[in-house]
């Protein structure tokens, strides 16, 4: 929020008078004179208070403008008029802007420990690879650990058919361990929560199992082909692929880590923040509560402050590639967002540009130091 003092001195309030006056000759009446006939002057004389009105209001709306686009996109709220007052050389208003706040903040004291980079799992990726296009074949052996078994179970004069699960530590499926297809067992033990006979689930009891089918996991080959079968040439192209993106992952997660960082680093340097109650009210309807919403909130202004204050500009560029793809996001053309959603886009690239800002002024600490 931002009290601001806007003067009107009375030489540009008759000045506008003047503009005023002449655009009114092509319709005003005066008596003695046809319609568009009556001389200035004249005019000024016969309507002096109703000219002074509209262009003292026709400077004051220009004026108002003028500042909400200083603060674009940035405008939370409508502009109020506080207080006004006049005198015979000019007129005063005293106005509130639902705007980012005017902050000073020393970035040299914003500090930050180095971070471990970490390790690339490119070998784990590849395991989750495989988990995920692993095959389920029928084997006619007794079951292990690790195993999928179907079976038929009846308890408490109820029956499943076809019922499966991973064998596992539980007890139930210890229990089965050892049998083949075509066994038949009666099992006492506690059965899972998730038991498929209500009278049985998560309770000690007593059921009689036939083992229907049993299958293992066969995980594919790490191999050209199995890379083939994901849509590239061969197994190292798959590797770099992994690569790529496991160090784009990371960074991403190191950039979110920094940021949290240096935002709340950043606000504990801020003596006041005055938080706008329109942009408060705005995070509570995207789902935060109170206290999350003014802090989330916080942040917000601080980074809008700062594009602000640091001017920073949205391209016409990146404008229409952020627009892409958020159109591509939605399903839908890029010509139908509005006005709002291209001004939410606009906030969007100063916030993270603002944050960028932050980030590569904040100076990291050596550990050594």
């Amino acid at each position: 929020m931002r009290d601001i003092s806007i003067v009107f001195k009375e030489e540009e309030i008759q000045k506008r008078v003047e503009q005023v006056a002449k655009e009114w000759k092509k319709e005003v009446i005066i008596p003695g004179f046809r319609k568009g006939k009556a001389p200035v002057p004249l005019i000024k004389s016969h309507l002096s208070g109703e000219l002074r009105a509209e262009g003292l209001q026709k400077l004051i709306e220009e004026k108002m403008v003028s500042l909400m686009e200083d603060f674009e996109p940035f405008n939370y709220g409508p502009l109020q008029i506080k207080n006004s007052s006049e005198t015979d050389k000019e007129v005063k208003l005293e106005v509130l802007l639902d705007v980012p706040p005017e902050i000073n903040i020393d970035l040299s004291e914003i500090k930050l420990d180095k971070e471990d980079t970490g390790k690339l799992d490119i070998k784990g990726e590849l395991k989750r690879l495989q988990e995920i296009n692993s095959e389920l074949r029928s084997v006619k052996r007794r079951i292990k650990s690790g195993d999928n078994v179907f079976m038929d179970i009846k308890g408490n004069d109820k029956s499943v058919s076809n019922y499966s699960i991973i064998v596992g530590d539980d007890e139930f499926p210890q229990k089965i361990l050892n049998l083949k297809a075509g066994d038949e067992k009666e099992v006492e033990s506690k059965f899972p929560e998730d038991f498929p006979i209500e009278t049985l689930a998560g309770k000690k009891g007593k059921s009689i199992v036939k083992i229907v089918e049993v299958k293992k996991k066969v995980k594919p080959p790490l191999n050209d082909e199995f890379a083939k079968d994901l849509g590239f040439s061969n197994l190292s192209e798959l590797k770099e692929n992994l690569r790529k993106n496991l160090e784009e992952e990371m960074k991403e997660e190191r950039k979110e880590k920094i940021s949290e960082k240096v935002l709340e680093k950043a606000l504990d340097l801020v003596d006041e923040l005055t938080i706008s109650p329109t942009l408060i009210e705005g995070q509570k309807q995207n789902g935060l509560k109170e206290e999350e919403a003014i802090k989330n909130a916080k942040k917000l202004i601080l980074l809008d402050a700062i594009a602000i204050n640091k001017k920073l500009k949205v391209g016409e560029k990146e404008l229409d590639e952020w627009m892409e793809k958020i159109a591509e996001s939605e399903d839908a053309e890029v010509e139908e967002m509005g006005e709002e959603a291209i001004r939410y886009i606009k906030q969007s690239i100063l916030r993270n540009k603002a944050l960028d800002y932050l980030i590569d002024n904040a100076k990291k600490e050596d550990s050594n130091d």
